[in-house]
């Protein structure tokens, strides 16, 4: 079989870079779905801890964007349409991703869509406030984040859908919805 690997590269990692490397490989496991990239299991491979998934060819849609230029809105329609059935299967596990954006939306050769990276995800029953936003410490994307999000605030499944929206935007455009060069600009505009 052959699968990819997602490994931990800090020389010297932490135990909380540790548990937060394992946790993704858990919370991803617990998603099975054909629109969601599928976690065999999260291994010890000598002194590297590594997280063994599905091989998506196709790459990912920021890629198919940038090649190809935006889609279509029906084309677009089925990928989110896709994302969204990958979304409310890791809801319905107890999942949040919180991270949801082209670069973390990988196509298979037969143009399947699967939601993956859940890098930063966390299980919906411990959420509760996310880290305040300090400057250069914001775990996520903004560009795709809503802005209870960038907040610090109480967020929950809406909005991971607001992040498949940011992306639904980037499928038609062929950018992020918001493109400030400036951090401060970006998340007052978002």
């Amino acid at each position: 079989r052959r699968v990819a690997l997602k490994v931990l590269h800090a020389a010297a990692p932490t135990q909380s870079e540790r548990d937060r490397f394992l946790r993704e490989g858990r919370l991803a496991a617990a998603v099975s779905h054909p629109n969601s990239v599928f976690i065999f299991g999260v291994e010890q491979i000598g002194s590297t801890q590594a997280i063994v998934m599905e091989l998506v060819g196709g790459g990912t849609l920021k890629e198919q964007i940038a090649a190809n230029g935006p889609m279509q809105a029906a084309q677009a329609c089925a990928v989110v349409m896709q994302l969204l059935d990958g979304l409310q299967a890791a809801h319905a596990a107890g999942v949040l991703h919180r991270d949801i954006k082209p670069s973390n939306c990988f196509i298979e050769d037969d143009g399947q869509v699967k939601l993956g990276d859940f890098g930063i995800s966390r299980p919906a029953q411990e959420l509760g406030r996310t880290t305040t936003l300090t400057l250069g410490s914001f775990a996520g994307t903004p560009a795709y984040a809503p802005p209870e999000q960038l907040q610090g605030s109480e967020i929950d499944e809406r909005a991971d859908i607001y992040s498949i929206g940011a992306t639904f935007y980037h499928l038609l455009t062929g950018r992020a919805p918001f493109e400030q060069r400036d951090m401060i600009q970006l998340l007052a505009a978002v």
